[in-house]
């Protein structure tokens, strides 16, 4: 028999013995084995502490599950605490009325004894409004909430419910949806916001345009019709990233005299707590660039600082010394040339060179 197949037969008659009839044709571990299915993938495949493709994609996968199981977790937590909120509504705005009023009988109690003190308890003013927390309802909870928030008992356009208040109906959505006017797509209503001129954007369009503003300084702040975006009601619609990046924007386009990273590679605003002296440390990485010239940090006064270089003139001019140690100027009225400055250093007042390091009269 050709030794070809020998073979053949033989792996045939070794695969019918490691698989039963009914798994043949199906790569599985022995349940004795005991092992996950990443686990059993590893047995033999490559060296110790590698994965190959298919199981580096199998880690993804589990690592993404996870993801989203913490999200639904996270997500059913938030409905019960505020479906908890909205039954107990009335309840806990009783609640905090009446702690304001503790708080504010315990500051008078202390003014009519004499002593002018404030209350230990400080509560915290809600800056939502109603629309926003409407939208906040609609998007993360149930329509009908963010309906109920606003005023009205029923689902948005529904009229055969029964009478409401003038009040409750200037509130209440007048429709379940509208067009966007940048993408002119319909949306809910839930699912964008109203510009103080009229205009609608959905939140993708919205989350568009503060991402342009925080990149093109002449689009910042975000306008509709030459009107700021209400920031407050937007921010509901931006991811934490997103509303990151603006509120850096925001600081830098307002700097008057900004400071960027001198490596090129880099070139990231620096802010103004980064600063020390003529030095700005960029933040993302770490490169020392000197504010004056812009360029890398530098030893000695900056060829740039005009200003430093008219006060130094002066201070040649009326015959002022400048420490060795801090650099700072130093005039002296009376007494002798023996000057010891703030920071410590002791130096000769004629020549400027440290203490018993001259030949000045002492």
């Amino acid at each position: 028999m050709p030794l070809g197949e020998c073979d053949i037969g033989s792996a045939k008659n070794a695969h019918r013995q490691i698989l039963p009839h009914s798994n043949r044709g199906v790569c599985c571990p022995s349940p004795k084995q005991n092992k996950s299915f990443s686990e059993w993938l590893q047995d033999g495949k490559q060296r110790d502490g590698e994965l190959d493709d298919p199981q580096f994609a199998l880690s993804l996968l589990e690592s993404n599950l996870e993801c989203v199981r913490s999200i639904i977790s996270d997500r059913q937590m938030t409905q019960s605490i505020a479906t908890a909120i909205r039954t107990d509504g009335t309840i806990i705005a009783n609640t905090i009325r009446e702690e304001e009023a503790a708080c504010g009988d315990h500051t008078l109690a202390h003014r009519l004894n004499g002593t002018d003190v404030t209350s230990e308890v400080q509560l915290e003013q809600n800056a939502l409004n109603e629309k926003i927390l409407s939208k906040l309802a609609g998007l993360y909870m149930f329509a009908d909430s963010g309906v109920d928030i606003l005023g009205g008992d029923h689902e948005p356009g529904d009229c055969t419910s029964t009478a409401e208040s003038s009040g409750q109906a200037s509130k209440r959505p007048q429709s379940s949806e509208f067009t966007c006017d940048a993408c002119h797509e319909r949306k809910r209503y839930f699912d964008g916001m109203e510009a103080t001129c009229g205009h609608g954007y959905c939140k993708g369009c919205l989350q568009v345009l503060f991402d342009l503003s925080t990149k093109d300084e002449s689009l910042f702040p975000p306008r509709c019709c030459r009107t700021p975006i209400d920031l407050e009601e937007a921010q509901i619609f931006l991811t934490k990233e997103l509303k990151d990046r603006f509120d850096k924007a925001k600081v830098e386009f307002s700097s008057p005299d900004r400071t960027y990273c001198s490596r090129e590679s880099c070139s990231a605003f620096i802010p103004g707590e980064q600063v020390s002296g003529d030095t700005a440390t960029c933040p993302d990485c770490g490169t020392e660039t000197c504010v004056m010239c812009k360029g890398g940090s530098h030893d000695g006064d900056c060829p740039d600082d005009t200003a430093l270089h008219q006060t130094l003139a002066a201070a040649e001019e009326n015959g002022w010394q400048r420490c060795y140690s801090c650099r700072r100027l130093i005039e002296l009225d009376v007494g002798c040339n023996h000057m010891t400055c703030r920071c410590g250093a002791q130096f000769c007042y004629v020549c400027g060179v440290p203490w018993k390091g001259c030949a000045c009269d002492q």
